[in-house]
């Protein structure tokens, strides 16, 4: 449940920031939601670190499995096979035959505000979808699930222009014959 190599960086968080476990099968991500964290680059460290702590009554309960900074470094809190609460307020459908995204699929944030997405960024997003579509064997209609479309009237994440210009590229790659 975690990635291996010289990208990636892992920052387990608290226990009291996830779920034990995916409630699938095997405790295999179904799908990959993708978001923006609405932070300026350089913030994935920090928030990982905040989550290294555990859990006070005054927390927002928001967390997720890995970002991706401007630079294209990948930071993971938590294990691919725990569940986390990326998607998921009171007002979240569920991911169309698969259930409650938290407790099904992975979260993916993307560092930024949704406009430009540096190439480095990209190349970093694309490692770590591929990582996902291989070792889990996700299907393509469940790999780029967006926030805005669980959440549509609060979240727009990740944003017409990641669709568009960015999303189908790194999900060529994802699924690129090797």
């Amino acid at each position: 449940g975690w990635l291996q190599g010289q990208y990636a960086t892992p920052m387990r968080s608290h226990p009291s920031w996830h779920y034990a476990s995916l409630s699938t099968p095997d405790s295999h991500p179904l799908a990959i939601v993708a978001h923006y964290t609405s932070t300026d680059p350089g913030t994935a460290i920090n928030m990982a670190r905040r989550r290294m702590v555990p859990l006070k009554p005054t927390d927002r309960h928001a967390s997720w499995h890995v970002s991706i900074e401007s630079d294209g470094a990948i930071v993971q809190q938590v294990s691919f096979l725990a569940g986390t609460w990326h998607a998921g307020g009171k007002t979240a459908r569920p991911i169309k035959g698969v259930g409650a995204a938290n407790r099904t699929a992975v979260g993916v944030e993307l560092v930024g505000h949704g406009g430009v997405w540096p190439d480095a960024q990209v190349i970093g997003a694309a490692r770590v979808w591929r990582a996902l579509v291989d070792a889990y064997a996700i299907p393509r209609a469940l790999a780029m699930v967006t926030h805005a479309e669980l959440d549509p009237g609060r979240k727009g994440d990740p944003g017409k222009p990641w669709l568009r210009d960015y999303a189908p590229a790194v999900l060529e790659y994802a699924y690129a014959e090797r």
